[in-house]
């Protein structure tokens, strides 16, 4: 059975994911990669989002490898290790993609989430939040549909 705490984590996790490219934005419109954000003072906010946002990753199976992949980038700043963050970064996404694909009956996230592309002659910047953006509504969706489902299960005797 779901603890209903483990739905709260979760979903805490999800919108602290949303909001942290959203507040980027908001305040230093003009850094061209989410991860630039390391060398602002949302350094913080960037590092603890990412780790809570690996966590509850790696607790699914299907997102393990993007869970180590998101840790890794974190770890790795763009200033001191811009290549390798950058291939984790870009590993991440792609294996994001593929856990995206996993539950078929959720297959059109993956449209949704490779639709980031069209919006490249914006930024790379637009591109990943797209993408984040897509990760946590698909999985705002699964804490809903595993609510509505364990409420609505009739009790076995």
């Amino acid at each position: 059975m779901i603890k209903k705490f483990d739905l709260l984590e979760k979903l805490f996790t999800s919108i602290l994911a949303i909001i942290n490219p959203i507040l980027i934005h908001i305040l230093y419109p003009s850094l061209p990669t989410v991860s630039q954000s390391w060398g602002t003072p949302l350094q913080p906010m960037f590092i603890i989002s990412n780790v809570l946002v690996s966590f509850f990753l790696f607790k699914l199976p299907n997102w393990r490898i993007p869970a180590i992949l998101l840790l890794l980038l974190t770890a790795f700043n763009t200033d001191d290790f811009y290549v390798l963050h950058n291939i984790f970064a870009i590993l991440f996404f792609i294996f994001s993609a593929v856990s995206l694909g996993s539950l078929h009956r959720l297959n059109y996230y993956v449209i949704l989430y490779l639709g980031s592309i069209c919006v490249m002659p914006l930024g790379l910047y637009w591109v990943e939040t797209w993408a984040i953006l897509t990760i946590c509504i698909y999985h705002i969706h699964l804490i809903f549909y595993t609510l509505f489902i364990t409420t609505n299960r009739p009790n076995s005797l």
